[in-house]
């Protein structure tokens, strides 16, 4: 395959999931193959001549990530804020869908009353800016090839969609306090059937068939076996996968308590289960992530920084009357 020839198969093919196939060693398609062939050889190459003028590891990495990043879903994430993308020297400026708090007062006919009044808020967003840096060896690369590129893809792709997910939601944890109406204290170690139920209530109450449950699958395990639901089909549906995909009208997300932070720092609190009722504020990538390479012949090492990961997210404490969170003592 010539370079034009590659170059215009990699258009044809979505390079982050193949690099995700690669690194699970699932079955190519032909195409695929004779894509992968040549980048292995191609990267190897460029590994036992320790030498990369073009910066073609960095250059290929940056244009898989930017497309993952922006073209395609973020499942939860999507569902639970208005996104966009602005660019690197833009801000913005996230309303507040306000609430409907006119008042109708009993009145004569041709009389006044108290006016009453929408509160149309705009919230300045929070912003977070997220850096990798790591190092590759040469013989690394001449060694593995595409399988070391792919890994270090998806594993840098993962890692920054992860430090989002986590920045999140441990800022929507900060902002509901003991005593607040979304504040659903859960006295044992699991929530039990009334203290599910006032979560799911809270969310159905407020969304519109729209909400979700967000927690450690430990907990939505335990709310899938609670006594209230033993329906044949919902015993199956235990059966079979562990858990119930709702509870009570509301759709169950659970996060994997092994998935963790390259720190060690867990993805989603513990002791937390997070009710949402629909979308609660705005999320907004800020230009393109950059990554850079340089070569170091001393330490026969490419030194590779992944830059500018740069996201704004936007709402307060009135748009987050939509959120409710139970907390396990």
């Amino acid at each position: 395959m010539t370079k034009i020839e590659l170059s215009e198969a990699i258009k044809s093919v979505d390079m982050y999931e193949l690099a995700c196939k690669t690194n699970a060693r699932m079955d190519f398609s032909e195409t695929e193959e004779d894509i992968v062939a040549n980048l292995d050889a191609h990267f190897k190459a460029i590994g036992a001549a320790g030498h990369d003028p073009q910066h073609e590891i960095a250059s290929f990495i940056q244009k898989v990530i930017n497309r993952e990043l922006y073209d395609e879903p973020d499942e939860l994430l999507d569902r639970l804020f208005e996104r966009g993308t602005i660019g690197e020297f833009d801000d913005f400026e996230a309303t507040v869908e306000p609430k409907n708090t006119l008042v109708a007062y009993e009145a004569a006919k041709g009389g006044n009353v108290d006016r009453s009044y929408l509160d149309v808020t705009s919230i300045a967003p929070t912003w977070k800016n997220f850096q990798i840096e790591t190092d590759i060896s040469y013989a690394d690369i001449a060694k593995n090839g595409w399988k070391t590129v792919a890994k270090l893809t998806e594993y840098a792709m993962a890692t920054f969609r992860n430090a989002q997910f986590a920045v999140v939601f441990e800022a929507i944890n900060s902002m509901i306090t003991s005593g607040a109406e979304n504040y659903i204290a859960i006295s044992g170690t699991m929530p039990t059937q009334a203290e599910a139920d006032a979560i799911a209530l809270y969310v159905n109450d407020r969304g519109e068939g729209d909400g979700v449950i967000v927690s450690l699958s430990k907990y939505v395990q335990a709310m899938s076996k609670l006594n209230g639901f033993a329906s044949d089909e919902m015993k199956n549906e235990v059966h079979r996968t562990g858990k119930l995909g709702s509870y009570d009208g509301v759709e169950m997300y659970p996060i994997s308590g092994a998935k963790k932070l390259g720190d060690g720092t867990p993805l989603l609190q513990d002791k937390r289960i997070f009710g949402i009722a629909g979308k609660i504020g705005t999320l907004n990538m800020k230009g393109d992530v950059k990554v850079y390479q340089d070569s170091n012949n001393n330490t026969e090492k490419f030194h590779i920084m992944f830059k500018d990961f740069t996201f704004g997210f936007a709402f307060n404490d009135r748009v987050l009357e939509n959120v409710c969170m139970g907390v396990i003592a």
